[in-house]
């Protein structure tokens, strides 16, 4: 049983099919075809169903892929533990939503990068659920996202840096009102409802009452916040410091909740993986800028 017959084994259980793994490991569909073939003789059965609409991993494949991933980052971990003592080098995939990548996480990097010269990051942007499930599939080595609503597999981990407050933004100037009032006084420009975030407001809503009159629902926490700048309604978002010293200079705030709504935003990750390292130091370093140790 090969590393290489593995790394493709884990690439078509990723890109979902044999001519997508062919293309990302730059190989033909003919090859990685009888590479599995090869593995599944070598390992005595299937790890596919072959229908006439496709190949797709059966029970063994995915118990196979399983313990594949975890043989691929045991040796792709072997180099950066016999690196000099201290060295902190390699390049780090890391997945962020939105909120943060426009938060605390681009001087922590600065400040990373100055300590650590060989060191690289790639950044992903993405939902929270989509980078979870990239982090799973390896596709990332960690994830910056909002507070999972199941239970983390045991395998991995999900670790708490900052918590995010919900407020009611309202343009600036209108007179002081409960949340009700707001709602009732001006439509609802959503803030991203497939998001996890979503879920909590939905949830806080319905517990109030309220059924908001939605006009407009947009991804981008920015293009949402200038709607409520220019009086088009208001919107409810999570705020982290940085973003709510800044809103409160444009916008009436109102804390959104009894008591308030908050979210918890982390690092997700698996347990055990070649840049480790890495991981814990952005880590450390966002819960220190966020002052979050205090919390734990």
């Amino acid at each position: 049983m090969s590393l290489r017959s593995l790394r493709i084994l884990t690439a078509i259980a990723s890109k979902g099919s044999f001519a997508a793994a062919a293309e990302q490991l730059c190989l033909t569909q003919s090859a990685i075809s009888l590479q599995m073939k090869n593995l599944e003789e070598e390992l005595g059965v299937p790890l596919f169903e072959r229908t006439g609409r496709g190949t797709r991993l059966n029970l063994n494949g995915k118990l196979v892929v399983e313990r594949a991933r975890e043989i691929l980052d045991l040796y792709d971990g072997i180099k950066s533990e016999l690196s000099p003592s201290g060295a902190i080098k390699g390049v780090l995939t890391l997945g962020a939503v939105p909120t943060v990548i426009t938060g605390p996480l681009p001087p922590v990097l600065g400040r990373l990068r100055q300590d650590h010269q060989e060191m690289q990051v790639r950044l992903v942007s993405g939902l929270s659920a989509e980078l979870v499930r990239q982090v799973e599939e390896g596709d990332l080595d960690a994830a910056l996202t909002t507070e999972p609503p199941f239970s983390v597999p045991e395998q991995f981990q999900w670790r708490v840096y900052d918590e995010e407050p919900f407020f009611v933004v309202a343009p600036k100037g209108g007179e002081v009102a409960t949340v009700a009032e707001l709602f009732a006084a001006y439509p609802f420009v959503r803030f991203d409802k497939t998001a996890w975030a979503g879920a909590l407001v939905d949830g806080q809503l319905l517990a109030q009452g309220i059924r908001p009159r939605e006009v407009m629902e947009f991804d981008s926490l920015e293009a949402a916040m200038s709607l409520v700048e220019e009086g088009l309604g208001i919107a409810v978002m999570p705020l982290n410091r940085l973003r709510l010293r800044e809103a409160k200079r444009h916008f009436t705030l109102t804390p959104f909740g009894t008591p308030q709504l908050a979210r918890r935003v982390g690092m997700y990750q698996k347990r055990h993986h070649p840049r480790l390292a890495l991981t814990q130091l952005v880590l450390d370093e966002l819960c220190r800028a966020c002052g979050y140790f205090k919390k734990t």
